[in-house]
């Protein structure tokens, strides 16, 4: 009999909004949810498989809780690291998932995300009061904050990623759907809005593009901001720049994944574009609103990058006044075109070109928030003493604030983590 469930998420954004639709199917079967996997009569593992640290992970979690304590569980293991997509069959291979169960055999079931809503069926949950719970599409930590995945997979085969392999074709998802769902949330005192996508601004449905999309969700009455990750440069037209640099509910931020400044190493990754494009839809931003914050993704260490392709990305942080940047340190995915290369950078040289990369940004960063001293900003209170900003930096207050309400606040004090008002 399964009473309650625990769920372990993994990874980015998209897996936290995954958790979202599988709380909100097991809610509806009147099951509740616990805060510790041990008082779970089933565990779900949400995972990613961006990196092979990312497994890790969860096969450290198994080997730490070890196998006696799930004689009375069922687990399941969902989310990237449960499907390898055959793309030119589109389905999940089979011998990728008899591969999986040899594996972690603590494991009951392996569910391809995409197939989530027969868990019920598959666990044998048989109720026929069903209760419809109220729609939850944010993070728990913090309700006004809203996720909306409007596409799952990718078309892009960058060499490094894995994400087509484990999240599949491109699917985007209809206009009407994302629409009803974010008025919902809104409907339910939510705030920020935040479209989700392994690239976001590529969506299109029904001869409607995402600046299409974007306009409409723009046009919803009420106070609200609007936010989307991740950005893929090649998609990022001038009236998308236009429109959220002039338009008041969206944040004046926007992570823009360049991975590297140097155009030998971006043609390696098959990116599609090359360095003076990231560099221009910058500059373009900046001279819209000069204010605007941007961050982005970065790869160090790819194979053959040199110390002049290094440096390059280093200039265009610079160049770009980059505030932040998410650092991956490459990791040779099986089933991706980078595999095939020979991983010759060592991982002490990694580790030295992430830490110059970090310092830089960190330098950028800090001059940034020591000029928005004694400013006020908007800021959306989210917990009584923690909020976001409308550049959507990190805040936290002395005073304390109504959650899921918009002040403005005077900045107080600064570090590289956020800021103090």
């Amino acid at each position: 009999m399964i009473d309650t469930y625990y769920i372990k998420t993994y990874g980015c954004a998209m897996n936290y909004a995954d958790s979202n639709s599988i709380r909100n199917l097991l809610n509806d079967y009147s099951l509740q949810e616990v805060n510790n996997w041990e008082e779970a009569d089933l565990v779900i593992l949400v995972t990613c498989s961006i990196r092979q640290q990312a497994e890790d992970k969860v096969s450290g979690w198994g080997i730490k809780v070890r196998n006696d304590n799930f004689k009375d569980k069922t687990i399941i293991l969902t989310g990237c690291m449960a499907q390898r997509y055959d793309r030119n069959k589109d389905k999940v291979s089979e011998k990728y998932n008899i591969k999986l169960k040899r594996q972690f055999p603590w494991i009951d079931y392996i569910i391809d995300f995409k197939e989530i809503n027969k868990l019920p069926k598959i666990l044998g949950i048989n109720n026929n009061d069903l209760v419809k719970n109220q729609n939850i599409n944010y993070d728990e930590s913090n309700q006004y904050q809203g996720l909306f995945p409007i596409s799952n997979g990718c078309n892009n085969f960058c060499s490094y990623c894995i994400v087509p392999y484990t999240r599949g074709k491109l699917t985007n998802y209809p206009k009407t759907e994302i629409i009803n769902s974010i008025k919902d949330f809104l409907n339910q005192g939510g705030k920020l809005v935040t479209l989700l996508g392994q690239n976001v601004n590529s969506w299109e449905y029904d001869n409607e593009n995402f600046v299409d999309l974007l306009k409409e969700i723009n046009k919803i009455k009420g106070e609200f901001w609007i936010n989307f990750i991740s950005s893929h440069p090649k998609d990022i037209s001038n009236e998308l720049i236009e429109l959220i640099t002039k338009e008041d509910k969206f944040l004046k931020h926007c992570n823009i994944a360049v991975q590297s400044g140097s155009d030998r190493i971006l043609k390696l990754m098959n990116r599609k574009y090359r360095a003076h494009k990231f560099i221009d839809i910058c500059k373009k931003i900046k001279d819209e609103n000069s204010n605007f914050r941007i961050t982005t993704d970065a790869i160090v260490g790819f194979p053959t990058e040199s110390e002049s392709d290094f440096l390059n990305t280093v200039d265009l942080i610079k160049e770009c006044d980059i505030e932040m940047v998410y650092i991956g340190k490459f990791s040779p995915r099986k089933g991706t075109k980078a595999y095939a290369l020979d991983d010759n950078i060592s991982l002490d040289i990694k580790k030295k070109r992430e830490v110059i990369l970090r310092e830089t940004v960190n330098k950028i960063r800090l001059e940034k928030h020591r000029n928005l001293l004694n400013q006020k900003i908007p800021v959306l209170m989210y917990r009584p003493n923690k909020g976001i900003s409308y550049y959507n930096h990190d805040v936290i207050t002395d005073k304390e604030y109504k959650p899921g309400e918009i002040y403005e606040l005077e900045v107080t004090d600064i570090s590289k983590a956020g800021l103090k008002c």
